[in-house]
């Protein structure tokens, strides 16, 4: 990662990453994702994205998949990450530890929905992430999320 870029552009750049990469799970999400906002400062930095549902994400019904909402919670929530992180420090994004979610309203393919994510507590070795899945017209939310992570950056050497 980047630390000399900006908020916005650490969160686009990863974005990026994820929506080019055709090897990894990411890039069944991500293509359908787009940047909305970026809140770096602050107790709870974070990020807004826009997604709408595709007939890829949904189930029997024509609703988002459960699995789906879990696993673009996974990826999204922890983007606000990338707004704390320097070499030894959240560089890699952790690793899931725990990932509760909350579905609350389905979500019908074609649905315009707007996705909150922000850092609840980061530390050293631990991160809590929160997610808010709203549908876009009216703010209702969809799902909610919580997500914990843990670091798995190597050591920093000193030269």
């Amino acid at each position: 990662m980047d630390t000399d870029a900006s908020p916005k552009e650490r969160i686009q750049m990863f974005l990026d990453w994820s929506t080019n990469s055709n090897t990894n799970w990411q890039s069944r999400i991500s293509p359908f994702v787009k940047l909305q906002s970026v809140k770096p400062d602050g107790p709870h930095p974070g990020v807004t994205f826009s997604f709408t549902v595709d007939e890829c994400h949904n189930n029997a019904s024509g609703n988002m998949h459960g699995g789906a909402i879990a696993t673009l919670f996974d990826w999204a929530t922890s983007m606000p990450l990338a707004l704390v992180c320097k070499p030894g420090y959240w560089s890699f994004m952790g690793v899931s530890r725990k990932l509760d979610v909350s579905y609350l309203r389905p979500a019908p393919v074609g649905t315009e929905c707007l996705l909150e994510t922000e850092i609840v507590s980061v530390g050293r070795n631990m991160a809590l992430l929160r997610g808010t899945l709203r549908r876009k017209s009216d703010g209702a939310v969809l799902a909610t999320c919580d997500h914990d992570k843990v670091n798995t950056d190597p050591p920093v050497s000193k030269m």
